[in-house]
This record gives C-alpha cells, structure tokens and sequence, in this order.
C-alpha cells in the first residue's frame, strides 16, 4: 500500500483515538463521556474534530442510538490497535525508566570480597545491569571506618561486638579454620587447637585486623606469642604463600581458599565462632540499588546450610593404614621451629 505523504496524514491525538474507542464500545455518548471524565458536548465536539480531520463521518446518530458507519468499523479496531501498543510501549519505557540504577559502594573483607561476594555481585548485575558498583575490600577495621564516614552504603564483616551507631542485620554463624598445604602435618589432625599453633610459622594479614587482634589476644592469655612469619595486605598473596607451603594461615568459614592444594580444619575450641552481618549507619537513606543488593545477600545465606557457612572440614588425602594401626593422631609436642 501507497503511504500518505506526511502532510495528508490525519493529525489526531490519543485522546480523540480513545473517545472515537469509548462512543464504539457503548454505542452511546453519555456512556462514553462518563468512561472518559469529560462532559457530552466536549465529547461531540471532540468526535467531529477527528471525523473532519479523516474526512469522514464514523457515527451515525439518532435520537436513540449511535451506529458505526462503514468508515467507522474499518477506522475503530485501528484505533484499539494503536492504542494497545501505544500503552505497551509506553508500560515497556516507564520499566526501562524504573529500572533500579545508580551507584552501590561496599565495603566487605578482602577474602569474603574474592570468594563468596563475586558470585553474589554477578548474579546481582544480570538484573542490575545499570547499577555501577565499588567494592572497597579490606580489614574489619577498615569496613567498619568507611561505613562510619558514609564512604560506602553498607559493610559486611564479622560481628564482633556492639555498635551503637550502625544497624546490623546477622546472616549466618561463622567460625575460624586453620588453612594449610594439603601436605602440611596438620592434615592428619583429627582437630587443631590454638596450642597447636605455638610455633608454627603463620601467613597473616595486618596486625590492625580483627582476627589478629582475636587470636593474638587469645594466644596472650594462654601464655604465648604466635609465629607471624609473612604479613601481607592482599588476599591474593596470603593464598600464595600458604600455597607454596612456607606457613599456614586463620581465615573465617565464610572465606575459606577454595584450592585443591589446601586442606583446612575448624580451631577448637567453640569460643572463636562468631557472626556474619550487614551493618549501616544508622539514618543514612538506602537506594534502590542498596536495597536490592541487600535483599539479595539475606537470601543467600537465609538458603544457604549452616553447615556450609560453618565450613566443613576441608580434608587432604590420608595414607591407608593398617587396621591395627588406624588411631587418631595426638596433637604433637609444641616446638619452636
């Protein structure tokens, strides 16, 4: 078919498209002038304006009752096919236009950031594509000093004790594992206790972190110092060296190495367990996107098995023995090499 050149096409607007609609649905003007909120005159003169402007008359009027004309039921299901898909996609525009976007800032521990918050920031971005994100990895002391300075819109770190300014909501039990070379000695522990340590050379992160000021302390009070050897400030690096072997290291069950050269195994006893949160400031405003984000996380770990959160002992292969010969390994002798 031939098209109109652009100045013979009838200019009408959606809202004489809807009433010529409304007048063909009841077959009536009052009908159709109290569907559209408008009175009955505004609505005759709005049916001629759009019959002048087609240069055609669509009704035929009587006393009793409007009938379509010829014109009118071809032009009508037209103007309901334009009307449908003007509101498809006008619904398609307003979605596009809601859609959650914006800026998310985190602040979170470097191993948490690598392991288990990489899978949820993905999963995330397949719905958010628009939401731009910056993680801010790095030690518990740090997570807690940028949501205090309102750097980042929420942290996530162990919960070691109260905070009066920041909001919490708890995820899941956590607890400390000792990670080591697959063929470390430790392998055959049935369980390591902090004794065990005594000596032993140990991959850390910095002093100024939690988990050094936990076990530190703990080894203070038990009446020794623990082994530091290497201290880094990535995660990357601390894998590396256990890795390699020159030392083991203390992680929590949520960022435990998942490396088929390591092993690891829970430090006994139960005292060192804690919790994961989320924490806020309190008063601070939460966006869409946080918002969204949030939700995302508690219903990972509100899914997830607490014995996956408490980490299960990751084990290396064990030599065969003899039946004879099949004990528990005691803990050895502390050493100082």
């Amino acid at each position: 078919m031939k098209r109109l050149p652009q100045s013979q096409m009838p200019n009408l607007s959606v809202r004489q498209l809807m009433a010529i609609v409304a007048v063909a649905k009841y077959s009536s003007f009052i009908a159709a002038a109290s569907e559209l909120r408008m009175s009955q005159p505004g609505l005759s003169r709005m049916i001629r304006s759009a019959e002048e402007e087609l240069g055609s008359a669509l009704f035929e009027r009587t006393t009793r009752q409007v009938n379509l004309t010829g014109a009118g039921a071809e032009f009508v299901p037209l103007a309901e096919r334009i009307l449908h898909d003007l509101e498809l996609s006008s619904d398609a525009i307003r979605e596009l236009r809601e859609q959650t976007r914006g800026h998310l800032a985190i602040s979170c521990p470097m191993a948490f950031a690598t392991n288990m918050l990489a899978a949820l920031i993905i999963k995330y971005k397949r719905v958010n594509p628009n939401v731009i994100l910056h993680i801010h990895e790095g030690i518990q002391s740090n997570t807690l000093g940028l949501i205090r300075s309102g750097q980042v819109d929420f942290g996530i770190g162990a919960l070691s004790e109260p905070h009066d300014d920041l909001l919490v909501e708890k995820l899941c039990p956590t607890c400390y594992h000792v990670v080591f070379h697959k063929n470390h000695r430790f392998a055959q522990y049935e369980k390591i206790s902090l004794n065990d340590l005594r000596g032993e050379p140990l991959v850390s992160i910095p002093p100024s972190s939690d988990l050094r000021r936990i076990f530190d302390g703990a080894a203070a009070n038990a009446g020794f110092r623990l082994n530091y050897t290497i201290t880094v400030n990535t995660y990357s690096a601390l894998a590396q060296f256990v890795r390699s072997g020159v030392g083991v290291t203390i992680l929590a069950s949520t960022s435990l190495l998942d490396d088929a050269l390591l092993a690891s195994h829970p430090i006994d006893p139960k005292e060192f367990n804690g919790t994961l949160a989320i924490m806020r400031l309190k008063g601070r405003p939460m966006s869409a996107a946080a918002t969204g984000f949030q939700e995302l996380i508690k219903r990972h770990f509100f899914d997830m098995p607490q014995t996956v959160a408490l980490g299960s002992h990751r084990r290396a292969p064990r030599v065969a023995r003899k039946p004879s010969q099949r004990k528990s390994v005691p803990a050895p002798v502390a050493t100082n090499g």
